[in-house]
């Protein structure tokens, strides 16, 4: 029969030792466990990053990638969608959309068959241009005129089809090349813009991100696009002119300028662990991208 003294449990250094190893157990997983939530934070940041930057390099390049500039070889003149340029913002004609002439055009009336393509219909604070040539069989006298449209009527047709009637100043067809009714054909484009200024600035965050702010519509203050952007140097502008030699802002006229180079420097919006280190910091990121404008040619 077993008595008290023969039955056996823990003694109390047997269960010190327990709790002694359960808790560098515990603390060797908590270490793994905070290190890995670390590294997820971080990944996060990065992502976030990576995500705002590549946002702000693609919507850049997309709007500019439509604008361009015409010149005549009668008169030499030129004009272009670049309207005004500085080291940290540009302003230019952005392309909202393009519709085709259908009816009978005049130089009071021009409709376009619905729908429009591009983002949306026209509107009334937009610019528009119409496109002419003044002989079919040779290239050289085509053109893009600029046209003031005083109504829009969203409900005309033309024929049995639906369309967009644009009533329009004729004195406004002020061209490289005087515009004629026989130079306007049906089925030719009309295109239609927003003017838009693209620059740096900062938000009641006290953030500094890429802005957009719409000319047409009267905006003065940005809204914006992407970011945060570094403080220092968020946005560069770079322009070149047809020789590929780069120009300064302020110092050559916007009709110069063919090609434009962007760069955008994002940071982390909080300071992370970077490669494993203890220090915490703000990560960076560029993105650069060049664009040349429409109707310049490639060397």
């Amino acid at each position: 029969m077993l008595t008290m003294r023969d039955r056996r449990g823990f003694t109390l250094i047997e269960l010190l030792v327990v709790i002694i190893m359960l808790g560098i157990v515990s603390l060797s997983v908590s270490k793994v466990v905070i290190g890995s939530l670390r590294i997820s934070r971080s990944q996060m940041i990065q992502a976030d990053l990576q995500s705002n930057v590549r946002t702000g390099g693609l919507v850049l390049p997309l709007e500019l990638r439509e604008i361009g500039y015409d010149s005549s070889v009668f008169t030499n003149a030129v004009s272009s969608d670049v309207e005004a340029i500085g080291t940290d913002w540009a302003q230019f004609r952005a392309m909202r959309g393009m519709g085709y002439t259908c009816g009978t055009p005049a130089l009071t009336e021009f409709r376009i068959r619905k729908p429009p393509q591009g983002f949306r219909d026209p509107l009334m604070t937009d610019g528009f241009m119409l496109f002419v040539e003044s002989d079919k069989n040779i290239g050289i006298d085509d053109q893009w005129a600029p046209l003031i449209v005083t109504a829009i009527d969203y409900n005309s047709t033309c024929g049995a089809d639906s369309a967009i009637a644009l009533t329009v100043l004729p004195p406004s067809l002020a061209a490289l090349v005087p515009v004629q009714l026989s130079m306007v054909f049906v089925g030719g484009p009309i295109r239609y813009y927003e003017r838009m200024r693209f620059g740096a600035f900062v938000d009641a965050d006290g953030r500094t991100y890429m802005g957009a702010r719409s000319v047409s519509l009267g905006e003065l203050a940005y809204r914006a696009v992407a970011g945060p952007l570094h403080p220092d140097n968020p946005i560069r502008f770079r322009y070149y002119n047809r020789a590929g030699v780069q120009v300064a802002p302020g110092a050559v006229n916007p009709v110069e300028v063919r090609t434009i180079d962007i760069e955008l420097r994002g940071v982390t919006r909080d300071s992370v662990n970077l490669a494993g280190s203890l220090a915490r910091r703000t990560g960076a990121m560029t993105v650069q991208t060049r664009v040349a404008l429409r109707n310049t040619l490639r060397h």
